[in-house]
């Protein structure tokens, strides 16, 4: 089963799960491992969509660390890193915003908390298309990102203003958008086509909570 026909909230549990459980394990194995199923998870979805992008995205981080700490602390704490930046990686790309919602929905949830949730994964994305259209806006003016340091600073201010502005306007959009479709604090609503939850998912995602929760207990002996 592909992760994309996984439930959301068996999704939400793995994502969730890898971390917790790097966090919570002995270091440097415990992060090992939970990295490692973390960065096949991201594999599967393709070099270029999933493992490059987290691979690139903690590479700064054991920069940062091998520089502040010494190498089994920049271990211990750069594997728990990777693992929360992958299995992120790997969930927006395969959580799938309007099933997250209609599972909420469907579970008598706060839709408005799920939407919230939902915006977040795909703002990501989102921010990073605009900013490409904003950086090749600006090449067309001759402003150029490359270059010594005070071109840089430019070419920032340049795009950082009108990102924050055009995402200041979208969240306005969206908000008039909500409050049109009744989507408004304390309205109940019907799913339309809510994702199937086997009982086997939801075994897998009880044993998810089970093991963090052992492994807690383990560790605070």
């Amino acid at each position: 089963m592909t992760g994309r026909r996984l439930h959301p909230f068996t999704l939400l549990a793995i994502a969730g799960a890898l971390p917790a459980l790097a966090w919570i394990l002995p270091a440097p194995a415990g992060g090992a491992c939970t990295a490692a199923v973390a960065l096949v998870l991201a594999a599967s979805l393709g070099l270029r969509r999933g493992l490059w992008p987290a691979v690139l995205t903690a590479a700064p981080f054991w920069v940062f660390l091998r520089l502040l700490h010494d190498v089994p602390t920049t271990l211990a704490i750069g594997l728990r890193i990777t693992t929360m930046v992958a299995s992120f990686v790997w969930l927006a790309a395969t959580l799938a915003p309007d099933r997250l919602v209609e599972a909420t929905v469907a579970r008598g949830w706060s839709v408005t908390a799920a939407y919230l949730f939902a915006a977040t994964i795909t703002a990501v994305p989102t921010l990073r298309g605009r900013a490409r259209r904003i950086v090749e806006a600006q090449r067309c003016r001759g402003l150029s990102p490359r270059g010594s340091l005070g071109n840089r600073l430019r070419a920032l201010r340049a795009l950082a203003l009108p990102l924050v502005l055009s995402a200041l306007h979208d969240v306005d959009e969206r908000a008039l958008a909500l409050e049109t479709r009744g989507m408004v604090s304390g309205a109940r609503r019907t799913p339309l086509a809510p994702p199937p939850d086997s009982a086997v998912e939801r075994a897998a995602r009880w044993a998810l909570l089970v093991a963090c929760v052992a492994a807690l207990i383990w560790r605070l002996k």
